[in-house]
């Protein structure tokens, strides 16, 4: 247990911590980055929160993340720094949930891509595709039969391009190219 006074640092002390980017002279505040990855790991976790496929799994990541942000909003860094460590380890938690639910569940609540978010395009046994930010943040994931995983992500202020149509085609065109030169 650790007692206050043998603390090196003081929450007051750190919430005055201020980063330098001498590139543009701004100064970004510890606190901002924090929050700055607190909200990608937030969008992450829920993300992956609609892919679970069983009702009650989805309701308690739900409160779970809503009680996250509250603790998120305080003025404290120790507790933003905790907050975001604690974020990480349930982010491993919910993959390891989401991969390792069983199929009956299917059968049981049915396609879990009917119920989910509007932002997920598509979901089979071995390839997942989200929407990050809508129309801005595009990740999709694809895992082959070697254990071999391929992440795609595409960001662009305009999509009307179609990058997010055509990228497992890609980078499956890709793979196979790869394992047919070995």
């Amino acid at each position: 247990m650790c007692c206050p006074r043998s603390r090196s640092r003081t929450p007051a002390r750190e919430e005055n911590k201020e980063f330098r980017d001498n590139s543009h002279d701004n100064t970004v505040s510890l606190s901002e980055l924090l929050d700055e990855d607190f909200q990608c790991l937030m969008r992450m976790a829920r993300a992956m929160c609609n892919t679970l496929r069983r009702p009650n799994d989805r309701m308690t990541c739900t409160s779970t993340l809503s009680e996250l942000e509250k603790f998120n909003a305080t003025d404290s860094l120790e507790v933003k720094q905790n907050v975001r460590k604690f974020l990480r380890f349930y982010l491993k938690v919910l993959r390891w949930t989401q991969t390792h639910q069983p199929c009956v569940y299917d059968k049981w609540y049915g396609n879990c891509s009917q119920n989910a978010n509007k932002s997920m395009l598509n979901e089979t046994e071995n390839e997942m595709q989200v929407w990050l930010e809508e129309g801005r943040s595009y990740m999709a994931m694809k895992t082959f039969e070697d254990g071999s995983t391929i992440i795609y992500s595409a960001v662009a202020k305009d999509p009307s391009a179609g990058w997010d149509d055509e990228g497992f085609k890609t980078l499956a065109t890709t793979a196979n190219e790869q394992h047919e030169c070995d």
